[in-house]
């Protein structure tokens, strides 16, 4: 069974699309989905955009923080005989 979500959380007139599928009771992502900081992929950052005062006071950078999805896709990690793949 699939299960198709588009949401509207990108900049005006540009849509996620958001591919499900259930298997065993278990929902699972596609990895669909586009952007900065999708699929684990680094942030890239302008010279301007490289302020390190706030890493430096808080631990991490707000600019990118306040900047990814929160929904943001993830790879898998698992070992694949943990995750299903054969």
């Amino acid at each position: 069974m699939y299960i198709l979500i588009l949401t509207q959380h990108l900049p005006p007139g540009r849509i996620s699309l958001h591919l499900y599928f259930l298997n065993e009771g278990v929902l699972f992502h596609s990895y669909t989905k586009q952007g900065k900081g999708e699929h684990g992929k680094p942030y890239p950052l302008t010279e301007e955009e490289c302020d390190d005062s706030a890493y430096r006071e808080n631990g991490f950078n707000i600019y990118v923080s306040n900047n990814i999805a929160l929904d943001r896709s993830l790879p898998d990690i698992r070992h694949p005989k943990e995750n299903g793949a054969d």
